[in-house]
């Protein structure tokens, strides 16, 4: 069975998404990709697309929200608002993303060297 991805999107972000798919009709839905990361840390990439086979497919009020299992299998939850013409974007990973992860110094992150950030 499949982990449950919990996704928060306060109004500001929803109603930007929303504005931004009403300025390209190309597109119907917008994309979460998980983009890298480790540790504490996840690099979450926005799109606008349409529904391919094989995605999992959500709808937060009026705005349909599509990701892959890549996704679910290394984030638990993430919030995403919007202020000062950008998206920011919080990720809770899964336990078990967090596995690989060292409690020692930070420039190491358990093998990610040169891949940790800050969100």
């Amino acid at each position: 069975m499949a982990k449950a991805l919990k996704i928060k999107l306060l109004k500001a972000a929803h109603d930007e998404l929303i504005r931004m798919l009403e300025l390209d009709e190309a597109y119907a839905s917008v994309r979460f990709v998980y983009a890298g990361g480790c540790c504490k840390t996840a690099k979450i990439d926005i799109y606008l697309d349409n529904f391919k086979t094989g995605d999992v497919k959500t709808n937060i009020g009026n705005l349909e929200v599509l990701y892959d299992e890549n996704l679910v299998d290394k984030i638990q939850e993430l919030t995403i608002a919007y202020s000062d013409s950008r998206f920011w974007i919080k990720t809770i990973l899964q336990e078990d993303s967090k596995s690989h992860c060292s409690s020692s110094k930070k420039e190491s992150c358990g093998g990610c060297s040169g891949h940790c950030s800050s969100h």
